[in-house]
């Protein structure tokens, strides 16, 4: 396969991601907004009762308001880049790894622990509608930045992955391509759905099944597979 087909194929890969990624921040504002209805509705009917509907509406409001104030401060320290320092040659590089998408999917539900208290899962439940808005608001942000992916620097690296069929450290990247903008492009490569970054030991880069698999079914079907020692340009 000739590196102009590989990359026609990430390039499809991109545009279909980002359109997923632009259905799960639809998503999460649906399942957010449904979730206030149905909590906020239980609450004011209950509040209701006792103190009239202005205050009722007025409590209810006032309990919102300070768990997404709660969530707003404290999720940027739970859904973040991972960042990790690579020695290249003589200077230290960091290195930013974006979140996947099934871990913001699992901070916007909550956790799902089977151990925790009746208070900490109605607690829990609570902050799901804060959850899911605050997630939705990373999840748009991250749809600019799939859009953005150069799929040549990447497709490079996706590439070498490919052939080695193996980790390949980030290290040996920038060896092999010397005027590579490294924190960049792997940044962007975490961006790519099936590209898994293994940090023991310095930082490294594999390919998930999923991506392969995809890869052999797009281009050819279920009569070849994607092998080392398929034909795969390394420039």
């Amino acid at each position: 396969m000739k590196k102009e087909q590989f990359n026609n194929w990430l390039s499809r890969k991109v545009e279909l991601q980002a359109k997923i990624t632009v259905g799960a921040c639809v998503a999460m504002v649906a399942l957010g907004l449904l979730a206030f209805l149905l909590q906020g509705g239980f609450l004011y009917l209950a509040l209701s009762w006792g103190c009239g509907s202005l205050l009722a509406a007025v409590i209810v409001l006032a309990i919102f308001s300070g768990m997404g104030l709660y969530i707003f401060r404290t999720a940027p320290q739970t859904l973040y880049d991972g960042r990790h320092e690579v020695q290249i040659n003589d200077r230290t590089v960091t290195i930013r790894v974006a979140p996947t998408m099934s871990h913001a999917w699992a901070y916007a539900f909550g956790s799902l622990e089977s151990d925790q208290s009746i208070p900490e899962r109605i607690f829990g439940f609570m902050l799901v509608v804060p959850r899911m808005l605050w997630t939705a608001s990373y999840v748009f942000n991250r749809i600019d930045e799939v859009r953005q992916i150069d799929v040549t620097e990447c497709g490079k690296v996706l590439r070498l992955l490919l052939k080695k069929s193996e980790r390949v450290d980030a290290k040996d990247i920038a060896s092999k391509w010397h005027r590579i903008d490294l924190p960049k492009t792997l940044r962007q490569v975490s961006l790519v759905d099936g590209v898994v970054f293994l940090t023991k030991e310095g930082v490294g880069l594999s390919l998930a099944k999923r991506f392969t698999e995809t890869l052999e079914k797009d281009l050819y079907g279920d009569s070849r597979q994607v092998t080392p020692a398929s034909p795969f340009d390394s420039e």
